[in-house]
């Protein structure tokens, strides 16, 4: 009942964001062009430019949510999630120096650009991985500590990189770093939908191992569940979703902490129900931000990811001042 309830309300969020931007779409309009007649120029901007736009937006929200999710089960810590183990900042990296070394414009970047992110938040992932391994294992802790100095580091050479840039290349790169629906086309949907399909669809059936590997490494062992192959694959699976936001989502923040957390507030901690849970909550989260930044500043379009991190921002907080983190 309360998945149906928070599909209801992501529908909702989705239709009132289609009606969102500078140029106003109405009701029966929406459904005119759905039915197939419409306005050529209204059809254009809501089935070309506004429909791709909302459903990446829905889209990335539920793949940063899924991903949080199972990053938070592996590895048992309630503050994980791809950007704070510095997943997004590695494909960051790679987005600033192929500018630098390439000397390539926004038009030519596009077709590299999913690739170059997938690499460069793969890498990242496996160094954290690897890091964590050697320094004593993969607790929880450890991890999290790792992940925040790979982060660090590789925002400051992205940093320096970027002083290499012109302000074109600059403004462009900055404003992937903030988290910044770009590429909304509708190859980019087939993209993001076909991975999510597998990747989240393969968490799914490993619902049950989650639920066993967060009773802790020991007890895990002792119910059979071979702990480091399936570490590493749900790590993989999460990170190859993570990358795919963030080839098209660029830097967002806080939806791959966040949603888990509201998730389990209201369906609890089994993961059949919490995976579900994140990923509705993650496309309302998304959609009510796209639809935000659209709209305050119109004309003006504000960086989705700024948005997103407002929003999520003051459920952080609450949850670090009742110290719900494990």
């Amino acid at each position: 009942m309360r998945l149906l309830l928070l599909g209801l309300v992501l529908c909702a969020a989705v239709w009132l964001d289609l009606y969102a931007g500078y140029r106003r779409i109405r009701i029966w309009e929406v459904w005119e062009i759905f039915l197939g007649g419409g306005e050529a120029g209204v059809r254009y901007t809501l089935l070309q430019l506004r429909l791709p736009r909302v459903l990446i937006s829905m889209l990335v929200g539920m793949g940063l949510a899924v991903s949080g999710c199972v990053i938070q089960g592996v590895s048992g810590n309630d503050m994980a999630e791809p950007g704070i183990l510095g997943i997004h900042a590695g494909g960051g990296l790679f987005v600033a120096a192929f500018f630098v070394f390439s000397k390539g414009n926004a038009g030519s970047f596009s077709l590299l650009l999913p690739l170059l992110a997938f690499c460069g938040c793969a890498c990242t992932g496996a160094l954290d991985y690897r890091l964590a391994r050697t320094l004593g294992g993969l607790s929880p802790r450890r991890l999290l500590l790792v992940g925040v100095a790979v982060s660090t580091g590789i925002s400051s050479v992205t940093s320096m990189l970027m002083l290499r840039l012109s302000d074109s290349e600059y403004a462009f790169v900055q404003s992937w770093l903030s988290g910044n629906i770009w590429g909304s086309g509708w190859e980019n949907v087939l993209l993001l939908t076909a991975g999510l399909l597998v990747l989240a669809g393969f968490c799914f059936y490993k619902s049950r191992t989650l639920n066993i590997l967060v009773l802790g490494r020991q007890t895990a062992l002792g119910l059979g569940v071979r702990v480091g192959r399936e570490n590493l694959l749900l790590l993989a699976a999460a990170l190859g979703i993570s990358g795919l936001c963030c080839a098209v989502g660029g830097g967002l923040s806080f939806v791959g902490l966040v949603c888990p957390h509201l998730a389990r507030r209201i369906v609890g901690a089994n993961f059949r129900q919490l995976l579900p849970a994140s990923i509705l909550i993650g496309g309302i989260l998304m959609a009510v931000s796209d639809m935000i930044s659209r709209t305050l500043l119109s004309p003006k379009e504000i960086s989705i990811g700024i948005v997103a991190a407002v929003l999520g921002a003051p459920y952080f907080l609450f949850l670090l001042a009742r110290g719900n983190f494990r």
